[in-house]
């Protein structure tokens, strides 16, 4: 996993209260009880939504704001479900999961114990042997399970392919729940739709993922990179065959893919060809 250099520093530990997370950046300021820490640290950057009770494994830097002093400005984040009955109480309780408050997360784990979380997993029908929870609640608690289980599960799979926490919220901010199909199926949209993705982040993701060197996506994101390029420095237009030689030399693929793209990018009104006479 490419998340970041070994160089670092870490941190673990338990979350114990939010103090503020912006829903569209994902920038957040929580307390953490952390492993080998007296008291209580604060953790700043661009987060998952995290929940009081979950534990997180951190990388990052450490810092001192003038005003709140000393600091974690975490790069990287994984979140780690909790594994300690009142860390689970606390989880279910946060307000996670809409219908269950700290009264019916403490009803539910004192039914299920350590495997409340496996029972919403795989057993979610099991609930209404908690008190108070009768088959409409039961079934709406496991609705929103699985909705935040899937928003686990995107991040789980963006981090695991070398993208970064900051990054990973932002693109699920913007897909939400087709976060995954749109990274898998054309990665490089991400340089059309999220501000401060450009070109090489999106093929570094793309080929982290397997996409071949010569996919036609990938090529034709090469080219509209390369004029972007071009049109920075000052350039109004750019002759065919110089377009096609720099493409080729950021891609390392055939002229003639090239070619082909740009005719295809042409058909699509992404760029406009113009013969001088």
């Amino acid at each position: 996993m490419s998340d970041m250099s070994d160089q670092s520093d870490q941190l673990q530990g338990t979350v114990e209260r939010i103090t503020y997370y912006n829903e569209e950046t994902g920038y957040s300021v929580i307390r953490l009880n952390a492993d080998r820490h007296s008291g209580l640290v604060t953790v700043v950057g661009n987060l998952p939504q995290v929940q009081p009770g979950e534990s997180l494994h951190l990388k990052g830097a450490w810092t001192v704001h003038p005003q709140y002093g000393r600091q974690f400005k975490a790069e990287w984040c994984r979140q780690v479900l909790p594994a300690t009955i009142e860390g689970i109480k606390r989880y279910l309780g946060s307000g996670l999961i809409k219908g269950v408050g700290p009264v019916t997360a403490s009803r539910i784990v004192q039914r299920f114990g350590l495997d409340t979380l496996r029972v919403l997993d795989e057993e979610p029908r099991r609930l209404r042997e908690a008190l108070g929870v009768g088959p409409k609640r039961a079934a709406a608690i496991a609705r929103a399970w699985e909705e935040q289980k899937q928003i686990r599960e995107v991040m789980l799979f963006l981090q695991s392919h070398g993208v970064t926490t900051n990054l990973a919220v932002k693109i699920y901010k913007t897909y939400g729940d087709d976060a995954l199909q749109v990274v898998q199926e054309d990665p490089y949209r991400l340089a059309h739709d999220i501000w401060g993705v450009g070109f090489k982040t999106a093929d570094k993701i793309a080929r982290d993922l397997g996409l071949p060197l010569d996919a036609p996506s990938r090529v034709q994101a090469g080219v509209a990179y390369t004029l972007s390029q071009l049109a920075d420095e000052g350039h109004v237009y750019a002759p065919e065959e110089e377009l096609v030689a720099q493409t080729n030399r950021l891609l390392d693929v055939s002229p003639d893919l090239v070619r082909a793209a740009i005719e295809e990018l042409d058909v699509e009104e992404v760029v406009r060809r113009e013969t001088l006479v």
